[in-house]
């Protein structure tokens, strides 16, 4: 999905990242470029400590080994938006020292930002519900579908139907792991 020319996503004042903002710890960086994103309309990753950056930044390796695999769409266009952040240990805080909001590519639709990675999250709520319901033989796809008629359409659950999948396979794995 590459566009012409550079998008700067339309968001509110308020949540933009400014110069200079300070925040306690990494997960609070995290959470609000995170917010920042969920309105602008693209997923983020951490790259390392000190940076945020999209998940579309950087290009895709490729292989010179023919595999039988789907072809799977480009997911990395090279875009240089970003936060980067310092971490001032005199004071025990991190400060944003850079950001970039020019995107060279689209913005996700409002109807379908909910399904980028970082912002889909399982909660302890939900992981407890879905334990129970598999317990007593509920497929996964029932216990999804239960909980979009109950929080009122699929964008307000908060997570896939692969997030649960996953979460349950882990589980089976620790469990596997302490038998003795």
């Amino acid at each position: 999905m590459e566009c012409e020319g550079q998008v700067t996503p339309k968001v509110r004042s308020e949540l933009k990242p400014k110069l200079g903002l300070e925040f306690d710890c990494c997960d609070d960086v995290f959470n609000f470029y995170n917010m920042y994103a969920v309105e602008a309309g693209f997923g983020i990753r951490c790259s390392t400590m000190r940076m945020c950056t999209m998940t579309e930044e950087g290009y895709a390796l490729t292989s010179t080994v023919s595999h039988k695999r789907r072809r799977r769409g480009c997911t990395r266009t090279g875009c240089k938006a970003k936060l980067a952040i310092l971490e001032m240990k005199d004071k025990n805080k991190y400060i944003v020292v850079g950001f970039n909001e020019v995107h060279n590519h689209n913005m996700t639709t409002v109807d379908k930002v909910h399904l980028l990675r970082s912002h889909r999250n399982l909660t302890e709520s939900i992981k407890a519900y879905s334990a129970d319901t598999s317990k007593v033989n509920i497929p996964v796809h029932k216990q999804l579908s239960l909980l979009e008629v109950q929080v009122g359409g699929l964008e307000n659950v908060g997570f896939v139907k692969i997030d649960v999948y996953n979460y349950l396979r882990d589980v089976r794995g620790e469990v596997i792991g302490h038998d003795a």
